[in-house]
């Protein structure tokens, strides 16, 4: 859903601004983001989603902030959806996803790695899964600390005790960041549908559509 909106995201962002920027000022305020979602549910979290959209946290809303940070909530969503399917997939082969989806960096027979192994890893990785990648860089960083036996390696079980007690790569700290990001987005999408946004007039736009 969200990584069919491609390019669209811009477009839709710039033509929402202009609709929610009614007193023509170059950017929107927290008041004006909470009218328009009462008018088109009654109901308002303008508060939490006005503060993950201002970037610099100073009260207005530009057309380049709210563009930039759209499309970085579905970068960001497209990313998690693809480390799910990823992690499905591997958890099928007894390997990372198997426990609770958190794929820890050691191989299945446990032997663990060094700290330059891991690092090597991490490398490799890169932003192609920010899950794994966070626990591999919290491990690296405080390897001392996840290597509680003192072999030189951390392995498969001492890097889910790691996770666990810090909150590195953090399963539920990431799956709350996920869901508030994908209730932002998804709140900015029906408000984008019901001021036609999308293309469509204003008068075709139902507020049946978006509830």
């Amino acid at each position: 859903m969200i990584s069919g909106l491609g390019s669209s995201i811009s477009s839709m962002a710039s033509s929402l601004f202009a609709r929610l920027d009614t007193k023509s000022q170059g950017y929107i305020e927290k008041t004006d983001l909470q009218s328009a979602f009462e008018q088109i549910s009654g109901a308002s979290d303008a508060d939490e989603i006005f503060s993950a959209l201002d970037g610099d946290s100073d009260g207005k809303l530009t057309e380049s902030e709210l563009t930039s940070s759209l499309t970085k909530l579905a970068e960001e969503l497209d990313n998690q959806f693809n480390a799910m399917r990823m992690s499905g997939a591997m958890a099928g082969m007894g390997g990372p996803g198997a426990a609770g989806g958190m794929p820890p960096p050691p191989p299945q027979d446990d032997e663990g790695f060094t700290q330059d192994e891991l690092s090597a890893q991490l490398e490799e990785i890169g932003s192609t899964d920010s899950k794994r990648s966070s626990l591999i860089s919290s491990i690296v960083e405080n390897f001392d600390q996840a290597d509680t036996d003192g072999n030189g390696k951390v392995s498969h079980s001492e890097a889910m005790a790691f996770e666990q007690e810090s909150g590195a790569g953090g399963s539920d700290s990431t799956q709350a960041s996920g869901n508030n990001e994908f209730a932002v987005m998804l709140r900015m999408m029906q408000l984008a549908q019901a001021y036609g946004a999308f293309g469509q007039s204003t008068e075709t736009a139902s507020v049946s559509e978006v509830a």
